[in-house]
């Protein structure tokens, strides 16, 4: 049981990573602003925030075994997961912005529920049905806010790059589960991550012309803010936090990351939502805080609230 003297430090430390996270989106609009691509913006997060994770485990698990061929496996195949769903997280951001962007986002737990029934062979409940179809209702209504008619003027393309990034993120957690039981988050962050930007750099120069891989000096600078105060601080925040305080708590207060995003993405970048898209982002976080119920007890501490890879 957490100690109730350090609860208050706890809850300080989630709350500041939830923050953190929350102001990725609006940092990466910054760079690309500044002239990076997402190509560049990727590969320059994750050559800065993979060595500051492997000093993380020489800090806190220096004296851990080295990781076997198959620990090195299972993390190659998160690895790439975490690739897709980064990937797709930026260009969606760039496509669609950052408050839209980072609901659909959101709706990752809705997609693990339903993989994880199709692997179980096992139908989601009534309740879990209910939940996927009030919150992606609610997604509805932030995407099209004036009816059927507002889908046509909708950036389907940026939409869809959002879905991408929530499948695959869905995936990577699924694929996670059991090796971080033996790895522990640290090592498994820095494994993974190490695997994802070997895929990226071998994957980017060659889907992509080289001449787009530039690096204005400010937008180096916002990647070097994302990698660092946006990606690999948050998870040491959130990993201390959720020692002090306990992981279901820790989970509740990561729930108020959405929210935060849209009102960092208005307050800076000029974002709005209008009433019926606000009526919809409310409806898409009620749903997920549903799941804190019977199905997140579960599903949370074996999961969600473990310290994971930040997208």
């Amino acid at each position: 049981m957490p100690n109730q003297q350090t609860e208050p430090v706890a809850i300080f430390f989630v709350f500041m990573a939830t923050i953190a996270l929350s102001f990725k989106g609006v940092f990466a609009k910054f760079a690309y602003m500044a002239g990076i691509s997402v190509d560049s913006l990727l590969l320059l997060r994750f050559a800065i925030a993979t060595p500051l994770f492997w000093l993380g485990v020489y800090m806190l698990a220096r004296r851990s075994a080295p990781l076997s061929w198959a620990q090195w496996k299972a993390c190659s195949f998160a690895g790439l997961m975490f690739f897709f769903a980064t990937y797709c997280d930026f260009t969606a951001i760039e496509k669609i912005g950052v408050s839209v962007s980072r609901l659909i986002l959101f709706t990752f737990p809705m997609l693990v529920m339903l993989i994880n029934a199709f692997l179980n062979k096992k139908a989601p409940s009534p309740h879990q049905w209910f939940v996927f179809a009030t919150t992606y209702s609610g997604i509805a209504l932030v995407m099209a806010p004036n009816g059927l008619a507002g889908f046509d003027n909708f950036d389907w393309v940026g939409a869809g790059w959002a879905m991408g990034s929530a499948f695959t993120y869905a995936l990577y957690l699924i694929a996670s589960q059991q090796i971080m039981k033996t790895l522990g988050s640290v090592r498994f962050t820095a494994a993974s991550g190490t695997i994802t930007l070997g895929i990226m750099l071998v994957v980017i120069p060659l889907s992509t012309d080289l001449d787009n891989l530039t690096f204005p000096l400010e937008g180096v600078l916002w990647g070097s803010v994302i990698a660092t105060l946006c990606t690999v601080l948050p998870f040491f925040m959130l990993f201390e936090g959720i020692k002090r305080c306990g992981a279901t708590q820790a989970s509740l207060i990561t729930l108020t990351g959405p929210i935060l995003t849209v009102i960092a993405a208005w307050l800076i970048l000029g974002e709005t939502l209008n009433g019926v898209q606000i009526i919809g982002a409310a409806i898409t976080i009620a749903g997920v805080a549903s799941l804190k119920g019977s199905w997140a007890i579960e599903y949370v501490r074996k999961l969600f609230i473990r310290p994971k890879a930040v997208l």
